[in-house]
């Protein structure tokens, strides 16, 4: 009996503490300034005015000169748009200028939103070489690292909060887009010890994971261009063991996997700000019921299970048709 209630105790009083340390009280939103990047279009955009809409100073990361000049026409002064290529040095260097001029004396930045990436290259792994591995990597997560590492001084002197989108790809890799679902592997490995580096520190860290939206990742056209441009570099007898007719049959398949992406991207939007302003903040926030379905699944079956499920999805290559 004893030992029962000791447990029952232990369980209460470590339940109460942990949620101490991750209460935090919230600036009031006029005094919050945060830095978003991939603010042209999708989640980034409609954060950067979610917020801008909430009173707070927003500085929004945009790669293209258009989308600059878009921010500036429908925002208010508070949100201050810039070009920003996170994977040039030099345009985080001059973001970090820029913030450092507009936060006041004494202040440092509230959160970081880590929201800039790209679908990658696509296709077979056979015809993917280490370069289009790469320059999926310099945006979705080389970027996010560099442009991490030198805001985080204002950060910790601010006491902020980053916010890392990965992605349900990041926790369930498919074949055919696998350099973007390494990248999310990453983040997700880098973002939980990034967390626990900085556990003694007044920054915490989250974890975004969007299961599929319709964004400018889920391109039908790039996706088919893509995939059968990865086909044209494979060397003869690999084309003739897998087939055009496969690639065909999975550009199909994808599209149809695609075609019930979720409309609201709100709701990413929405665990940004839970992530970036709750009084207690989740470490990941599985979104869209994709997410909520899948990471569970790779979870939890076992991973002949899985490998079968994912196998069943996709096509046979000719070769072993004929074999």
């Amino acid at each position: 009996m004893v030992l029962e209630i000791f447990v029952a105790l232990s369980i209460v009083l470590l339940t109460i503490a942990f949620n101490y340390r991750r209460k935090r009280l919230t600036h009031q939103f006029e005094h919050s300034f945060i830095v978003i990047t991939g603010c042209d279009s999708g989640f980034g955009r409609l954060a950067a005015e979610r917020f801008d809409r909430l009173g707070m100073h927003v500085f929004a990361g945009c790669l293209l000169d258009k989308s600059v000049k878009e921010l500036k026409e429908s925002s208010t002064d508070k949100l201050v748009p810039i070009q920003l290529d996170i994977t040039k040095l030099s345009d985080i260097e001059n973001l970090l200028q820029l913030i450092k001029n507009n936060l006041p004396d004494g202040r440092g930045l509230t959160g970081l939103i880590n929201n800039a990436g790209i679908s990658g290259s696509c296709g077979l792994i056979e015809g993917l070489g280490s370069d289009q591995f790469l320059s999926t990597f310099r945006v979705n997560f080389f970027g996010m690292v560099d442009v991490t590492k030198t805001l985080m001084p204002l950060l910790r002197k601010g006491k902020g909060r980053i916010v890392n989108t990965s992605s349900m790809g990041g926790k369930f890799a498919a074949p055919f887009t696998t350099p973007y679902f390494t990248t999310k592997y990453a983040i997700e490995s880098y973002s939980d010890s990034l967390r626990r580096e900085l556990y003694h520190d007044d920054i915490s860290v989250h974890v975004i994971e969007p299961g599929m939206f319709k964004t400018g990742i889920l391109n039908k056209d790039s996706s088919e261009e893509c995939s059968k441009k990865n086909f044209q570099t494979l060397p003869p007898e690999s084309k003739e063991f897998y087939g055009i007719e496969m690639i065909t049959k999975i550009i199909k398949n994808m599209d149809t996997g695609t075609a019930d992406a979720d409309t609201n991207l709100g709701k990413v939007v929405d665990a940004y700000q839970h992530a970036l302003t709750s009084p207690y903040p989740k470490i990941r926030y599985k979104v869209g019921i994709h997410s909520w379905i899948l990471i569970p699944m790779a979870n939890y079956l076992p991973e002949w299970l899985m490998d079968m499920i994912i196998g069943l999805q996709f096509p046979k290559p000719a070769g072993t048709i004929k074999s």
